[in-house]
């Protein structure tokens, strides 16, 4: 944190901003490891799921008669 950007800082101010970059930092540690594996799951999800079937209409409109 910079110093001359704390002086205007309320301690409550200062102690948010520590608690924030102590989150950033736990969601960085558990997340970006686990970040490849679920890039391989969702390609190989898209390329594994089959195509969706659309079915003909079971019905005839009047205007097409």
């Amino acid at each position: 944190m910079n110093r001359r950007a704390t002086l205007g800082m309320s301690f409550a101010e200062r102690v948010m901003v520590r608690v924030s970059h102590a989150v950033a930092a736990l969601c960085l540690l558990f997340l970006l490891p686990i970040l490849p594996f679920l890039a391989v799951a969702a390609v190989a999800s898209a390329v594994l799921r089959p195509a969706p079937e659309t079915p003909a209409p079971s019905y005839r409109p009047g205007w097409a008669e």
